[in-house]
């Protein structure tokens, strides 16, 4: 493994840029510019494109801006833009093959708007449009020609990342052993910072069920608005006028880009990742009510949300019967039942029943449950503690596994994360040895 190969890996790709290109140039490692004059010296050959050495004074600039120490040595520097051309090299051969392979297509509208938001986070950066334009000038740069070299990246970004999602059946294959996880750990042990204080807790979540004429109501009102939908009238402006969902209401429905397994309750998910781009579904039922669901984008597995949500609400006498139902769970708790069997029978909240949240991040969690769980001890039994649950009340009976406080990374912390590593590794060594043994490659440095 060469010493700087991991710095600049497959993996931070898009952190530390991408392997530009041009055509590549007759023999001769010079380019000169229209008066003759030496602008730029070719370094590499990768197939038809060519490697600049200013690509690695690039690479050197934004490791520096990172912290990177660069070394003052001339012969280590000279190593060190060696292996920098090396990674470059890698980049432009993975490149080169996700634009061969004719299934891989970045999608137009995904490009420009993961263009937009770089553009626009730049700006924010910046404090202002005019002081980013003033910034640009200074480069000799302007905002479309910034904007057209933040595309260029962002598309070989995404065919680098579209590449790499292809092969991931080839990673399973690869083992990886215990004394080549250990060893990685024991080299690297500095490298895995401090560990924050953490809480694990498992919960058994109980929510009050409407009633079946409640459910009705809902699903009646439901289907009057899909009939509105089916008539023409626009999703968005009738989540805003009639869903109950208060996180989405005021973005017209919209729940963002979700992937199975995110967290949605499951007929939900069946329903969304059953349609195509820009279809609506039928009225669909779950513990929060009656649904109507719009798949605004699709882009590979993911899908982009929209609902809207007619609730069906639950009476005074179906929340006494959920507060009795979590008692009854917390008593069974206390008597030593298994939450993991208890949380068999109350599923469908869209929240995990097993979680570990560092303790500084408890305030993400809903107010009830971050104020029960913080100053918790290990083995402690709490609740039933009442929270909201997009806008309805729901209880939660919960047993605190472990509190950890602060420190370094155990070997055990960070073993498996450590084994994905090396194996995604060694995918990228085979894959690369694959490619140079068909692509022309010509080093010149």
């Amino acid at each position: 493994m060469k010493p700087l190969r991991r710095a600049t890996s497959f993996l931070l790709f898009a952190v530390l840029g991408t392997a530009g290109s041009v055509s590549a140039q007759e023999p001769g490692l010079a380019m000169a510019d229209a008066r003759g004059e030496l602008v730029d010296r070719v370094v590499a050959v990768v197939g038809d494109s060519a490697i600049l050495a200013t690509q690695i004074d690039e690479q050197i600039l934004q490791m520096q801006a990172s912290g990177f120490q660069v070394p003052s040595d001339p012969r280590q520097l000279e190593s060190m833009r060696r292996s920098i051309l090396d990674d470059l090299v890698d980049q432009q051969l993975i490149l080169h093959a996700a634009i061969q392979d004719t299934t891989i297509v970045i999608p137009e509208e995904r490009l420009e708007d993961a263009v937009d938001q770089t553009v626009q986070e730049r700006i924010q950066a910046f404090g202002g449009e005019a002081a980013f334009r003033s910034a640009l000038e200074e480069q000799g740069l302007g905002l479309v020609a910034f904007r057209s070299q933040i595309r260029n990246q962002i598309r070989q970004q995404m065919l680098f990342q579209s590449y790499f999602e292809r092969q991931q059946n080839r990673a399973r294959q690869i083992a990886v052993d215990e004394d080549e996880v250990r060893a990685f750990y024991e080299e690297n042990r500095e490298r895995f910072g401090e560990r924050p204080a953490t809480i694990s807790f498992r919960q058994v979540i109980v929510q009050p069920e409407a009633s079946e004429s409640a459910r009705a109501e809902a699903r009646e009102e439901a289907e009057r608005i899909l009939d509105l939908l089916r008539g023409g009238e626009d999703f968005a402006n009738l989540a805003r006028q009639h869903s109950m969902d208060p996180g989405s209401r005021p973005q017209g429905g919209d729940l963002g880009w979700h992937r199975r397994g995110d967290g949605l309750v499951p007929e939900f998910e069946d329903a969304a990742f059953a349609l195509g781009e820009g279809q609506i579904s039928q009225v669909v039922e779950t513990a929060f009510g009656a649904h109507i669901i719009k798949v605004e984008r699709v882009r590979g597995p993911e899908r982009k949300i929209h609902h809207i949500l007619i609730s069906a609400d639950a009476v005074d006498e179906d929340v006494t019967r959920a507060q009795r139902l979590a008692e009854e769970v917390r008593e069974r708790a206390d008597a030593g039942e298994s939450m993991r069997e208890l949380a068999r029978g109350h599923g469908g909240s869209g929240i995990p029943d097993s979680l570990s949240v560092p303790v500084d991040q408890l305030d993400e969690l809903p107010q009830g449950l971050a104020s029960a769980l913080r100053g918790a001890s290990a083995g402690e039994l709490l609740g039933p503690v009442e929270f909201q649950l997009q806008g309805q009340l729901a209880l939660s009976v919960i047993e605190v596994v472990e509190v950890r406080d602060e420190g370094t990374f155990s070997y055990e912390d960070v073993r498996e994360q450590v084994r994905e590593r090396l194996r995604m590794e060694k995918l990228e060594d085979r894959i690369l040895e694959d490619l140079r043994n068909r692509t022309y490659v010509e080093i010149r440095f």
